[in-house]
């Protein structure tokens, strides 16, 4: 299967990344520029509260809010467990029945922590002493003198030769490896490579460690884009394409460390037709944030999100309950297991999930339907646990949550209904606003255009008017903004400001 990752840089807030798996999209990532991502990073920080009751302790590592650090992730080397590992993550732990967090650490005391979830509502960042560096092929564990292989490498032979490649790695004392699944088949020498820079990169680390007072940064785990490259530029992918010429020199640059053989496949796209919309993947990343997706086979599914859980319910649609046979019943469900997997992914959706399939009378076709969900949610990296299907119908799961979901990160309450509903971000509006804007003026010939937005948007854009500057000179145009308290803060409208005449935005897909 033919996989393509897709990169927008080309605007100044935002970064998006889609990955496609034969032209379809599977994985959909965003990030702001001027969002303080946290996951991966390392500090030095220092223990001030310990709270007994909960088995826990706050540790102080310089940002706004102490960060969670649970007994359950204070430092357990796990020993040598080669089979008990997926990709990319850790060794399963040592039992800890009997272990009291006072016993563990005191307040005032020093201490290296990694995140390994964002902060959530009220809640700080949560972290671990497990520290581990990601690599392409290997995680590398400074603090666990261990060696893991994932799950996913079945090969014995396979096993046993990367065994005896790590075991001539000559690596730091006390340190120790797990073994990704793209490591399977890779060369002696990329493997070696991979772990020689982890290695390099920890000596750097341990170095400001030793020489930094708390609370200090002393790793920043790298951003949306050399992130997406690092872990997803695996061997089935063709290419990368990137419309930034800054962005594809730094990736350039960074597989030219890692895997240079690769930068071949780094193609830099520029083009007037937005990237996105080349790709035809705009359509469905504007799916990811409705409630209703349809399916193929005339069927659709519902998506609502609440604080608690996340339900699903699987309809037939253009079949009514009368006329909807088992063998209808059955094909629409095998399409809603995959839909749900791929937009559990797309929507980055986590915690508690139930599912309403469509009633089936066949036990067979209920086995199959909870195999083929299971299969489907393999493509997944967040950890996902699934029930066997209850008597009443539903699956029940969970999927790890370890940052906000897609709808948390682009849009925000809503005035309006306060908290009911959801309206986009102002910011969400205004990158928005300039997409429309570039694309109005590439496909159409007005150069002098009229913008009719939200008072709040109006506010936005104030800040960033370089940006819209930055357009009239490029496209050799002039943008006069008007401000209309009766316009929803999502609504925009454009208008040729001689004739009056309203525009319409073109690659606007419904």
């Amino acid at each position: 299967m033919e996989r393509e990752i897709i990169i927008d840089a080309q605007e100044t807030q935002e970064r998006r990344i889609a990955i496609l798996e034969d032209r379809s999209l599977e994985e959909y990532y965003i990030e702001r520029v001027d969002e303080h991502r946290h996951i991966g990073n390392i500090y030095k920080g220092r223990v001030v509260n310990i709270i007994a009751g909960i088995q826990a302790a706050f540790v102080d590592i310089g940002l706004d809010k102490n960060g969670f650090l649970h007994v359950d992730d204070v430092d357990v080397p796990a020993g040598d467990n080669a089979d008990a590992v997926d990709d990319g993550e850790r060794p399963a732990q040592k039992p800890r029945n009997g272990r009291q967090i006072s016993d563990l650490l005191k307040e005032d005391q020093d201490i290296v922590v990694q995140v390994v979830k964002e902060p959530l509502g009220s809640k700080g960042v949560r972290l671990t002493t497990n520290i581990s560096l990601a690599g392409r092929f290997v995680v590398f564990l400074p603090y666990e003198n261990s060696v893991s292989i994932s799950r996913k490498i079945v090969s014995g032979e396979e096993r046993k030769r990367i065994r005896q490649i790590v075991a001539e790695l000559g690596l730091p004392k006390g340190s120790g490896l797990i073994v990704r699944t793209a490591a399977d088949g890779c060369p002696r020498a990329e493997l070696e490579r991979d772990a020689l820079y982890l290695s390099t990169l920890w000596k750097a680390i341990d170095e400001k460690i030793r020489t930094h007072q708390p609370p200090t940064l002393v790793h920043e785990e790298f951003d949306l884009v050399l992130r997406t490259i690092r872990d997803g530029f695996t061997e089935n992918v063709s290419r990368v394409v990137v419309n930034s010429r800054d962005e594809h020199r730094r990736i350039v640059s960074f597989v030219n460390e890692l895997v240079p053989e690769a930068r071949k496949s780094i193609e830099l796209y520029d083009h007037r037709i937005p990237i996105f919309e080349k790709w035809g993947v705009q359509r469905d990343i504007d799916r990811a944030f409705r409630r209703r997706v349809w399916l193929k086979c005339g069927g659709y599914i519902v998506i609502d999100q609440t604080e608690a859980m996340v339900a699903i319910d699987i309809n037939t649609g253009r079949h009514t309950s009368s006329d909807a046979s088992e063998d209808i019943v059955f094909k629409t469900n095998l399409e809603a297991a995959d839909e749900v997997a791929r937009q559990l992914r797309l929507r980055n959706i986590g915690g508690l999930v139930v599912i309403d399939f469509i009633d089936m009378r066949s036990k067979q076709n209920q086995r199959e339907l909870l195999l083929r969900l299971q299969s489907a949610l393999k493509k997944d990296k967040a950890k996902c646990s699934i029930l066997p299907i209850s008597e009443f119908g539903l699956v029940e799961m969970t999927r790890q949550r370890v940052k906000e979901s897609i709808n948390q990160s682009v849009f925000e309450d809503c005035p309006y209904c306060h908290g009911r509903g959801m309206v986009k971000s102002v910011l969400s509006v205004c990158i928005d606003l300039q997409r429309a804007i570039k694309s109005l003026f590439q496909y159409r010939r007005e150069r002098d255009v009229r913008i009719e937005v939200h008072p709040l948007v109006m506010e936005s854009l104030r800040e960033n008017i370089t940006i819209l500057r930055g357009f009239e000179e490029h496209f050799r145009a002039h943008i006069t903004l008007l401000c209309s308290e009766k316009l929803h803060v999502e609504e925009f409208n454009m208008y040729d400001h001689v004739t009056g005449r309203s525009l319409e935005l073109p690659g606007r897909g419904q």
